[in-house]
């Protein structure tokens, strides 16, 4: 992973931990429409939840592009992973196809 500059993480002031449960509260709201099926509150949970982790990465000095970065780095890695479960010249045993090399999770690294 590539960081920017290390940087100290500032004292945990009041309004610092009322950002961060304010972040926590946002993103089981947003669980929780999802559960429930509620794509409108999901959609505005969603939203707010983005803004006030904005917030707190920008009090923290952690870079967007960090964060986008290693986002990336993640979806490609991912892939990568798909495609070699899924390579094209694999042929057929007994009508199913052959996996020489099966990729058994779906989680991001």
């Amino acid at each position: 992973m590539v960081y920017s500059r290390p940087q100290p993480v500032p004292p945990l002031t009041l309004q610092r931990r009322e950002l961060y449960v304010q972040v926590g509260q946002h993103a089981t709201s947003c669980t929780t429409a999802f559960i429930a099926g509620q794509r409108d509150e999901l959609v505005l949970q969603s939203a707010l939840f983005l803004q006030s982790l904005h917030s707190m990465w920008l009090q923290d000095g952690v870079e967007e592009a960090d964060v986008w970065t290693e986002l990336l780095r993640r979806v490609e890695v991912s892939d990568l992973l798909h495609k070699l479960n899924q390579p094209p010249h694999r042929g057929k045993k007994n009508g199913r196809p052959d996996r020489p090399w099966r990729v058994t999770t779906s989680k991001l690294p």
